[in-house]
């Protein structure tokens, strides 16, 4: 069974905010697409909207009590 930190729904991270690995705010999240095999977070960054699959190797943390989390945007992990 899964514990409180990570027994929540996606759709419960809408509204959360979205920090780089160093700390610095990336922004928030403004949707959750479900799409067939992964869901994929939609946040509004400065740059405009990124995407980025909810896996744990590009959001490898989450808060959900404080609705913040911690992304790696896949332009920044060189994963593109």
């Amino acid at each position: 069974e899964a514990e409180d930190e990570d027994d929540y729904h996606v759709l419960q991270l809408i509204g959360c905010m979205t920090f780089l690995e160093d700390g610095s705010e990336f922004g928030p999240v403004t949707e959750v697409l479900n799409l067939p095999g992964q869901d994929v977070l939609s946040i509004k960054s400065a740059d405009g909207e990124v995407l980025i699959p909810f896996v744990r190797q590009l959001v490898p943390e989450v808060d959900i009590r404080n609705k913040k989390m911690t992304v790696i945007p896949p332009a920044i992990s060189g994963t593109i």
